[in-house]
């Protein structure tokens, strides 16, 4: 197999098939050099005008694009401390309540038929959302609750001084009431208590209220990239 091909071994062995990536810049590959029966994934930024000629002539599918937007964070005399938000932290009991509301939440995902079942897609995003309550990747779950129910979910992993946000996501019964925004000051000061100078959020290109989201809360545009597909 060619070595531009690397199997993504979290993935193949979650969806129970062989996922690779494929890296460039590539040396010509035959077809008899693509792995059967896998698919093979790759991201691109939007300007890498090279790389996107090369996948259009391996065939390769668009899937969707994606925004990455970024935020410096203000700098605060006096931080919040850590213990002001044991209240949002979610715990091992909200699990369950977690993975009701991801389900048909990330609808805008690049984990998407035809390559990906809807069943698949939120099997993804609900062990994420555990792994998150776990400290397993990200580093936590932040939660706001309406009346013992939980309205609202954001996912932080900080690495040095940059936060990123990994899934956030409001119940459906909650939506257009503002708790995405509500979601977003409440991981600014969480971010802040942290030291953290700065926080970025990526999304689908397709996600327009996200976007926007993003955009009214201060966030700018950092990165644009596109994944592509090839089924072989």
């Amino acid at each position: 197999m060619h070595k531009n091909f690397i199997l993504k071994e979290w993935d193949s062995q979650f969806f129970n098939r062989r996922i690779f990536s494929f890296e460039l810049p590539a040396i010509e590959t035959a077809s008899y050099d693509w792995p059967k029966k896998s698919l093979t994934t790759i991201k691109i930024g939007s300007a890498d005008y090279p790389c996107l000629d090369v996948i259009n002539r391996h065939g390769f599918s668009f899937v969707e694009g994606e925004l990455v937007f970024k935020k410096a964070l203000p700098v605060t005399v006096k931080p919040a401390s850590l213990t002001d938000f044991n209240a949002y932290l979610a715990t091992k009991s909200s699990i369950d309540e977690l993975k009701l509301i991801v389900s048909d939440l990330y609808v805008n995902s690049r984990f998407r038929e035809p390559w990906f079942s809807s069943l698949e897609r939120d099997n993804f995003y609900q062990m994420w959302a555990e792994n998150a309550v776990l400290s397993k990747f990200d580093d936590c779950c932040l939660v706001l609750k309406s009346e013992g129910s939980i309205s609202g979910f954001v996912t932080i992993r900080i690495r040095g001084e940059e936060a990123t946000i990994g899934l956030i996501g409001v119940a459906e019964p909650f939506q257009g009431q503002g708790i995405g925004k509500k979601l977003l000051e409440l991981v600014q000061d969480y971010c802040i208590s942290k030291k953290a100078t700065a926080v970025k959020v990526a999304t689908q290109t397709s996600n327009i209220s996200a976007a926007n989201l993003y955009s009214k809360a201060g966030f700018a545009i950092a990165d644009i990239s596109y994944w592509f597909y090839k089924q072989v």
